[in-house]
């Protein structure tokens, strides 16, 4: 799998700023953060925690399934439908939109390609209606599982409580990846800034079978002029069943992302939809000059 890149998330903070989100890590106590942004609803069952023993072999599980996440996917094409907000008060309490985008996204050789369809609803010259200087997301089909479980990330895990729904069982674990071991990195022209990363990780209690994933990094600046600017990212990825070709795969089916510049937060509102198999012979043309890979 690409990992050069990726996940890779585009802010423009303004023409001479833009910001690679690569891949990174980060050390902050869970206590004492507020998490995300995002509203978080996790309906929580009072259970005594798993032995050690079995934390430890269901977080090998988790690992095992998100390292070879990439390698047990097909070829496939969905669509994607985004909605971005932009919030300058850097509250979280007045956003306003910028616009809403219709992607053909195509999972290719364990690389996602993109191709824009509308903007707004409109089909015409769609490039020219998104709102330039703004972030844009990427890397939700199995990269953003690689910033915590991949080992040399050296992620700590301590339980954190049970999940349950009509037939399934879910495992909640708090995560924190130290910036000593992290591979997440923010690029803003310049500047690049390495940092921790933490929060939730859900799984299959049975297969160990990512579910959700809920992270923050820890607040970080980059100077401009007299200035210091906030950045980070903040990412809600939630995945479910989805058949491809006759097979059932777990995919990505919403996402929540929130980017900070200075006071400027954007915020992404993802849903993958109408997944199918990608044909070879397909006629189809993506492009990715825009886009993030």
């Amino acid at each position: 799998m690409e990992r050069e890149q990726s996940p890779e998330a585009v802010f423009q903070g303004n023409d001479r700023v833009r910001l690679h989100v690569l891949v990174l890590k980060m050390k902050m106590p869970i206590a004492k953060s507020a998490l995300l942004l995002i509203p978080v609803t996790l309906f929580a069952q009072a259970s005594a925690p798993p032995a050690t023993a079995g934390q430890t072999a269901l977080i090998a599980r988790m690992r095992d399934a998100a390292l070879n996440y990439a390698d047990r996917l097909q070829d496939f094409l969905c669509t994607q439908f985004m909605t971005r907000t932009v919030d300058t008060s850097g509250t979280g309490k007045h956003w306003k939109l910028l616009e809403t985008q219709e992607l053909d996204l195509g999972y290719i050789s364990h690389k996602e390609h993109y191709r824009l369809l509308k903007v707004n609803g409109k089909d015409r010259d769609p490039g020219k209606k998104v709102k330039k200087g703004y972030w844009i997301p990427g890397g939700e089909f199995g990269s953003s599982l690689l910033t915590i479980f991949a080992p040399k990330v050296a992620a700590q895990f301590e339980w954190d409580h049970e999940e349950s729904s009509p037939g399934a069982r879910s495992c909640v674990f708090r995560y924190r990846v130290p910036v000593a071991t992290s591979d997440y990195v923010i690029q803003a022209d310049l500047d690049h800034v390495k940092m921790a990363h933490h929060g939730f990780v859900t799984a299959d209690c049975d297969t160990g079978a990512l579910l959700r994933i809920q992270m923050e990094t820890e607040p970080a600046s980059v100077k401009r002029g007299d200035h210091d600017l906030a950045i980070g990212m903040q990412l809600d990825l939630r995945y479910g069943p989805a058949t491809i070709g006759g097979r059932q795969f777990l995919l990505p089916q919403q996402a929540v992302e929130i980017a900070p510049f200075g006071k400027t937060l954007t915020k992404a509102e993802i849903q993958f939809r109408d997944y199918r198999k990608y044909d070879s012979s397909s006629n189809i043309t993506f492009d990715d000059s825009d886009q993030p890979r």
